[in-house]
């Protein structure tokens, strides 16, 4: 189980301690490491850098929706089902844990348990409308396709083309401090300054 503690970081499983904002790379991937059943490298096609964008407003928004990996965050771990990515504070802020990103059990993996639990309530184990009941002022931004923001949680969850009744696909968690993306926009869950997540990615 993942216990999401806002403004704190994520409680790992089997007494590994907290992940907290703010750790450093290595020590975040090391104590990420004794918890997961698995850690691996992302794909290096996502490990995208800065210098892949036209202009910050760019990166921005491809970082909140997790297409920029800075190399050093470029880690995943598989914890029971789920898998966690880890996102650095962007522009200036990069050797810091800023954001934390929780995606779904994989197909078929069976229900082993919770998932990413908040306040009690396991966000993957209910339709996600269901959730919405139980969480502070959820709020759709008018550029929203299929997610919801929680501000006084910093949390942003993602069910994408997802039929009604499945729960959510992703959960977002975010530090209280912006990092390094103040020079682009305010934005903490998607580029208010009109960016574009998919300038410079060729696949």
């Amino acid at each position: 189980m993942l216990e999401l503690l806002p403004g704190i970081g994520v409680e790992l499983p089997g007494g590994a301690g907290t992940l907290r904002f703010g750790a450093g790379a290595e020590e975040a991937r090391a104590r990420l490491a004794r918890a997961a059943s698995r850690t691996l490298e992302g794909m290096r096609c996502g490990a995208l850098t800065l210098a892949d964008y036209s202009a910050p407003r760019h990166a921005h928004d491809a970082w909140c929706f997790g297409y920029l990996h800075q190399p050093e965050w470029n880690v995943v771990a598989e914890f029971d089902g789920v898998r966690v990515t880890l996102d650095g504070g962007g522009p200036d802020a990069a050797d810091r844990l800023a954001q934390i990103r929780i995606m779904e059990r994989q197909p078929g993996a069976g229900a082993r348990g919770p998932g990413a639990v908040w306040d009690g309530v396991d966000l993957f184990g209910h339709p996600a409308e269901d959730t919405l009941a139980v969480l502070p002022e959820p709020v759709r931004p008018p550029e929203a396709r299929g997610w919801v923001v929680v501000p006084q949680l910093s949390l942003r969850l993602d069910r994408q083309n997802v039929p009604a009744g499945e729960p959510w696909r992703e959960v977002v968690l975010a530090g209280d401090e912006h990092g390094g993306w103040e020079r682009c926009c305010r934005g903490r869950f998607g580029c208010v300054a009109g960016g574009n997540g998919m300038v410079g990615i060729v696949l």
